[in-house]
């Protein structure tokens, strides 16, 4: 791998440092956060390379608590800013964040790295990415450890046409549909004027994102402490007005705001994510919800397709996104079915979306033991020519 460019970050918590370097692949530039090394000296053997892939809003800076630890077990971790995140190229035109072009910078990073297997983990859209690495790039994946999303085996349709179906057509609708519309986020996203929200109010759009945790956080705004809290206004029904105009409140509007942020993300931590979306905005992470009916209808072979990688799985048990799966028990059972290989499910008590950043010494112990597990039954392909 020969870095563009490289330095170190910083980091709170029980981490040294973790470097961070650009590289280029599947024709863009992608910045990489990592730690450890590719080459075990001692051994003369390669570290085998986890990538671990983050989701909305988010950027390499989520796994701050994995990496260090994964390298202390000689592995080679490796967290890149995502397509339309951070210091990574985000293109303009919604397309260019099709499924496939997405995978194939997965692909194309881990090409550049030298590798031609390694584990991931994802979390949230990085979940769905990985997920979709699975059944499009089978021999590249040892074993795959999902953060928050799980595996979904059956869609009969493309998820923006089921929103719209169920909350109304907020997008493309007539006048008339837009006013009759309830509130969804992912629809929501889709909305020309979303992006511009949220970079004009950065600071108060991630404050409340990442500091409100169901049933954890004393909230200013109890009433809609809810489980419909990311699906509905807070009449729980139809938006007096247009959905789609200006003063139509998004997402962080509408989620209550908490007294202070939460223990497992230090002031400290809270800047970094703040200082990165306002120097890059939220315009190319928006992209990735803007084409679920194009992935659908990209890879509807692939619809009732089988994840045949070992599989972890772990999750929160108060995470909104658990809960519009069914639930702890709906999930466990249909991975159990969806997953033949599945290791383990584990759902965190009082913990919510952010598992990893929330109770990251037990995430990363789980992940540990399963990468071992995978390990002792599975040797890497060999070929590492160059080292960092």
């Amino acid at each position: 791998m020969s870095p563009a460019a490289s330095g170190c970050c910083c980091v709170g918590a029980n981490l040294t440092y973790m470097k961070t370097t650009h590289i280029k692949a599947n024709g863009i530039h992608h910045k990489l956060a990592y730690a450890g090394a590719q080459f075990n000296d001692q051994a003369n053997t390669k570290n085998p390379l986890i990538l671990f892939l983050h989701g909305w809003p988010d950027f390499h800076f989520s796994f701050r608590h994995q990496l260090m630890k994964c390298a202390q077990h000689n592995y080679f971790a490796v967290a890149p800013d995502m397509r339309g995140y951070g210091g990574t190229s985000a293109p303009t035109t919604t397309k260019e964040y099709n499924v496939y072009t997405l995978c194939n910078d997965v692909l194309g990073i881990m090409h550049a790295l030298d590798y031609e297997q390694c584990f991931l983990v994802g979390h949230d859209w990085g979940a769905w990415l990985a997920w979709h690495m699975c059944l499009i790039y089978p021999d590249a994946v040892v074993a795959v450890c999902a953060l928050s999303v799980p595996y979904v085996i059956h869609r009969p349709k493309g998820l923006l046409t089921h929103l719209k179906q169920e909350y109304g057509n907020c997008i493309s609708g007539t006048l008339q549909e837009k006013q009759g519309s309830r509130f969804n986020y992912m629809l929501h996203h889709n909305l020309p004027h979303a992006a511009e929200e949220y970079d004009k109010n950065v600071r108060e759009a991630l404050y409340r994102i990442y500091g409100y945790i169901k049933g954890v956080t004393e909230c200013d705004d109890p009433e809609v402490d809810t489980d419909e809290m990311f699906l509905l206004d807070k009449k729980r029904g139809k938006f007096d007005g247009d959905l789609t105009a200006r003063n139509a409140p998004g997402l962080w509007k509408r989620l209550p705001r908490p007294k202070a942020l939460p223990a497992w993300i230090p002031e400290s931590d809270f800047e970094r994510y703040v200082s990165e979306f306002e120097k890059t905005g939220f315009s190319g992470g928006l992209h990735w919800y803007q084409t679920p009916d194009l992935n659908w209808g990209l890879t509807r072979h692939l619809n009732d397709t089988k994840i045949t990688q070992p599989v972890l799985f772990i999750g929160g048990d108060l995470d909104v996104v658990i809960k519009t799966h069914g639930g702890a028990k709906s999930v466990e059972t249909h991975l159990v079915t969806s997953c033949p290989r599945l290791h383990k499910c584990v759902m965190l008590k009082g913990c919510g979306h952010w598992v990893h950043q929330e109770q990251p010494d037990v995430v990363t112990g789980h992940l540990l033991n399963f990468l071992q597990s995978v390990e002792r039954k599975k040797t890497f392909k060999e070929h590492i020519k160059s080292r960092l």
